[in-house]
């Protein structure tokens, strides 16, 4: 006899079988599912729910509280009474028990009045609200009790989804049981029994059933705890598998400097105005070490703002010209563009021909000679934004492609990032990615896993510590006192503000009326300079020049000057709405001042009551190292977006969150090291099994590396 079809084993089809495909799901309600982004069946079952329903703790009538959600169970004392006005309607009726009696109110579900009766014992559960001495519940959800004076065990935790117009809970509660009739029993165990006794991991099974239908609170922490490392063990494992593959199968210029190499690059260390810090020299060590290699180095350059990245960065682009080769520099503005061209220029100087600069800006003439000498090799150094990734730009030996803030560029140019036209089509460039938004170590494990890191975690001798306070508007007479003085002993100011133009909606310093302002009424006997990113580019070079020139003495400016931009001369920022940036965006803002010898300020201005917001800004005065500073951001702002994974190109987590999870994701690092130190090639059976469902999964990264 052939098998049930409801009840056949669905292994190999359960990530790919279309949720049209399940019993009671037709063309309609598959568009419905649609909108939600539920595609298929394994969609469905990773529809987790957002919150729980505790239908089995019973609250006496006599111990309902005000404004809570609680469940109660009560008899229908009267029939229920319908009143409609237009298309709106109003159900009512009162339940008690005993001599106690709360009234329960329909909106708008007309259709209830059928299915309560005079006599009926139910199981309630909604918002309770206290009217004078009596109680009210309102669209309260109810189910029949079978025998009052019996425990009914289907009474427990009910899940509690994400909706969308067209499906209410019951319809996707219902669904979802559909589905886990069919897959019970049958689901994939992606986890090697080893991983899952070692971290004490419940099955697949139970944990894709029971997070839907939990019998208490223990069931719901075990389950999402089994799936989160699922999920997070998977994605490692494969971030894994793709930078092993990159580095057996793709090929780059070994640039192993001789001797005449290994002078200049000691002359050019003997002629920097200072010495490298063991962090620098450690980083340059270990880049110099793959360039050296015949596989591709990919590679991320991490450190805090003003820790001396670009410096390493030049050591590398001059290894590659004495090697023969070219290198180019890409940031994700020209403000940080121009800014790097400058200090390379400056630093580079008496090292060889200095590098070129190519933006959207660069006039036409320029561009066409910059576009010859990248194509026949005379030209080894070139530093632009994403106008480098457009196709006229051809290299003759590209050996090198660093790009600076990489998550600020599209995930369509960073994944074309390093792959600039070469003559050797079977040749790839070596990558250095450069960050200094500082990453927790378990986050960037995930958004910069394919990578090897090399990090920066001290800063150059000399530079000054930058003290941060917190003010309030009514302080502003007292800050442009400050600036006053500030400006008046020669040194610059920059004023921050979040937004561009006004919004009556919202309370927010625009960066225009603050200049207006501060430019007309408050310092028209200074330069006052306004920046952001709607300027023309011609405009905004300007501005920064001057200001590089000292031209101007106050610079009023969006988040444009986050990074790259590098006067020693600015010691004091003001930062309007301090409360509206994240914690690491606060630090990056601050890292732009403190560059000199002068004692250096930061303002934060705030008048929001928000305790958070508060704290937060307490926080970033107390924490002067960047990455403490991030990993203060991610436990206040907890699930949220650091900059962006979804943005970054990785696939979305259901359960996991790369915010929460931190020590979840230390389990699953040494789960991989574990696994991979014992079985590199993962030849065990469990480890293939692994393997399959990691290019299921993720086929749009993997189908095409062969793994």
């Amino acid at each position: 006899m052939p098998p049930d079809p409801e009840t056949k084993p669905v292994k190999q089809f359960l990530w790919q079988q279309p949720v049209k495909m399940l019993p009671g799901v037709a063309a309609r309600r598959a568009t419905q599912l649609n909108k939600l982004g539920i595609e298929t069946w394994f969609d469905l079952l990773c529809w987790f729910p957002r919150d729980y329903e505790n239908w089995a703790d019973l609250v006496p009538l006599s111990e309902l509280a005000d404004g809570q959600e609680q469940t109660f169970q009560a008899t229908v004392l009267q029939k229920p009474s319908l009143n409609r006005k237009g298309r709106l309607s109003m159900l009512r009726t009162v339940l008690g028990d005993g001599p106690l009696r709360v009234a329960a109110i329909w909106f708008n579900q007309p259709w209830l009045a059928d299915k309560l009766a005079v006599g009926m014992v139910c199981r309630f559960h909604g918002l309770i609200k206290r009217a004078g001495r009596t109680f009210q519940v309102q669209n309260p959800a109810f189910e029949p009790v079978g025998n009052p004076d019996e425990a009914d065990p289907t009474f427990g935790y009910k899940p509690v989804y994400r909706l969308t117009a067209g499906i209410n809970q019951g319809v996707m509660r219902q669904l979802i049981q559909s589905l886990l009739t069919r897959t019970s029993g049958n689901l994939p165990e992606p986890l090697p029994a080893w991983l899952r006794r070692r971290f004490k991991l419940c099955a697949a099974d139970f944990a894709y059933s029971r997070i839907h239908q939990p019998a208490d609170e223990h069931d719901i922490e075990l389950c999402r705890r089994r799936i989160g490392f699922e999920e997070l063990f998977l994605l490692r494992t494969g971030l894994w598998l793709l930078r092993r593959h990159r580095s057996q199968e793709a090929h780059a210029l070994a640039l192993e400097p001789d001797a005449t190499a290994r002078t200049a690059l000691e002359a050019f260390l003997d002629r920097l105005p200072f010495e490298l810090t063991g962090a620098q020299r450690r980083s340059w060590q270990e880049i110099q070490a793959d360039l050296a290699r015949s596989h591709p180095m990919n590679r991320l350059l991490q450190g805090d703002v003003g820790s001396g990245k670009t410096v390493v960065a030049a050591l590398a682009m001059l290894a590659c010209t004495l090697g023969g080769a070219q290198s180019a520099l890409m940031a994700p503005t020209s403000i940080l563009a121009r800014q790097h061209h400058q200090t390379l220029c400056r630093i580079l100087e008496g090292s060889g021909p200095a590098p070129v600069l190519l933006t959207g800006a660069t006039r036409a003439a320029e561009k066409r000679d910059i576009l010859a000498g990248l194509a026949d090799g005379s030209i080894r150094m070139v530093v632009g934004t994403h106008a480098l990734l457009e196709d006229v730009v051809v290299f003759q030996r590209l050996a090198l492609t660093i790009t600076d803030e990489q998550h600020r560029f599209g995930v369509g140019q960073r994944r074309r990032l390093g792959q600039f036209q070469d003559s050797g089509d079977s040749i790839q460039p070596h990558v250095l990615v450069m960050s200094a938004t500082p990453i927790p170590r378990s986050l960037a494990l995930v958004l910069y896993g394919d990578m090897d890191v090399s990090l920066i975690d001290e800063l150059p001798a000399g530079r000054s510590p930058v003290a941060t306070y917190t003010a309030a508007s009514r302080d502003r007479p007292r800050i442009e006192q400050l600036m006053r003085r500030t400006a008046g002993e020669g040194r610059q100011v920059y004023v921050v503000c979040p937004m561009i133009e006004e919004q009556e909606a919202l309370d927010l310093e625009s960066v225009t009326a603050v200049y207006n302002r501060l430019a007309q009424q408050v310092f028209p006997d200074f330069k006052v300079g306004l920046l952001h990113g709607s300027l023309r580019q011609a405009v905004k070079d300007e501005v920064m020049d001057d200001f590089m020139a000292n031209k101007l003495q106050i610079l009023v400016s969006t988040t444009v000057i986050e990074v790259g931009v590098d006067n020693p001369n600015a010691t004091l920022m003001v930062i309007e709405n301090a409360e509206r940036f994240g914690l690491a965006q606060l630090h990056q803002l601050r890292g732009r001042i403190g560059r000199g010898a002068h004692r250096s300020l930061c303002v934060l201005i705030s008048d929001s009551n928000d305790d958070l917001g508060r704290k937060r800004l307490r926080a970033i005065c107390h924490a002067a190292d960047g990455f403490a500073v991030a990993e203060q951001d991610l436990q206040l702002r907890g699930p949220g977006d650091f900059f962006g994974t979804r943005q970054h190109g990785l696939p979305p987590l259901r359960m996991a969150n790369l915010y929460r999870d931190t020590a979840l994701m230390y389990e699953v690092q040494q789960g991989l090291e574990t696994m991979v130190r014992e079985d590199p090639d993962l030849q065990d059976p469990e480890h293939s099994r692994l393997r399959a469902q990691i290019v299921s999964r993720y086929s749009d990264v993997f189908r095409n590396i062969g793994l």
